[in-house]
């Protein structure tokens, strides 16, 4: 049963106020006439790591397979297996699933994505997960800033320029633009001209953008209990508890960074390498309601 506190904070998120134009994120649903209408569940049934064979290992292979056609000769590009998790999933290789699965109508009939954070810390809570302890995971990308002193630069000035773009169908305003942005399953294309040999991009109908205000507060680290303000702790929230919130030191000129859950739980809000190659990444993958 999804807890209390994560409802009420899903409930207050649902009907906070809204920009007129806004038409995407009602109750995390999105749309796009591609794509298709992905219901993101608040706390799926099961969720399965992404591994080359197991219960979901025709989809994983096809999966890897295809993505790896999109992306070969990139960072994204995901080591072929047999058996086992799929070991050193970071940030970029995550990118370029969503995109795969996007495109491939035959992988989106399988109904099945990476979580969104929302889902992770819910999971948590509940102790759902599998075996949290022994992985990390890359969850989401924090567009703090474009500044070219940050970190991915150009990454970040693509996926500013690709969230505006998308501004109305991801139902924020035209002052979320200038604030910090959490970004949610979002995807990838090849170019040549970026550090890792991808772009990250807006997937519509997949994707998540959405403002924080705990991303103000950088600088220091934050203790906490459950991040239930849409998969972060809000500022009221900080200041006590068992696991740490990871700020990057810099309070500008920060760019774009990976948000990751550590083996020891914490929340990490401040690394700069979307291809973080220490080989315990992982993946988790859930079933996720298509609306009619």
């Amino acid at each position: 049963m999804v807890n209390k506190i994560f409802l009420e904070t899903a409930e207050r998120w649902k009907n906070k106020d809204l920009p007129d134009e806004r038409t995407q994120r009602d109750k995390l649903d999105i749309q796009d006439s591609n794509v298709g209408r992905i219901n993101y569940l608040d706390l799926p049934i099961e969720t399965f790591i992404f591994s080359y064979d197991g219960q979901h290992g025709q989809f994983f292979q096809e999966l890897i397979a295809k993505s790896n056609e999109r992306f070969k000769g990139t960072r994204a590009e995901i080591p072929t297996g047999k058996s086992g998790e799929v070991k050193n999933m970071y940030a970029a290789k995550r990118m370029a699933l969503i995109s795969t699965i996007a495109a491939n109508p035959n992988l989106r009939k399988y109904g099945l994505l990476p979580i969104t954070l929302m889902q992770d810390e819910s999971l948590l809570k509940e102790g759902r997960l599998q075996n949290p302890s022994s992985y990390w995971e890359d969850l989401a990308l924090l567009l703090y800033d474009i500044s070219s002193k940050g970190y991915n630069p150009k990454e970040s000035v693509a996926l500013k320029e690709d969230i505006a773009r998308h501004r109305v169908e991801l139902g924020l305003s035209q002052s979320d633009l200038e604030k910090r942005l959490v970004v949610v399953n979002v995807g990838a294309e090849s170019d040549k001209s970026m550090g890792y040999g991808v772009k990250p991009i807006i997937v519509p109908g997949i994707t998540i953008v959405y403002t924080h205000e705990i991303l103000n507060q950088t600088g220091k680290n934050h203790k906490f209990d459950f991040g239930l303000d849409r998969g972060l702790p809000s500022v009221s929230q900080v200041g006590s508890g068992n696991r740490t919130l990871y700020m990057p030191d810099e309070k500008s000129d920060i760019g774009l960074r990976v948000l990751y859950r550590d083996g020891l739980l914490g929340l990490g809000a401040w690394d700069g390498d979307l291809a973080d190659d220490d080989g315990a990444g992982r993946v988790n993958f859930a079933p996720q309601a298509r609306a009619p």
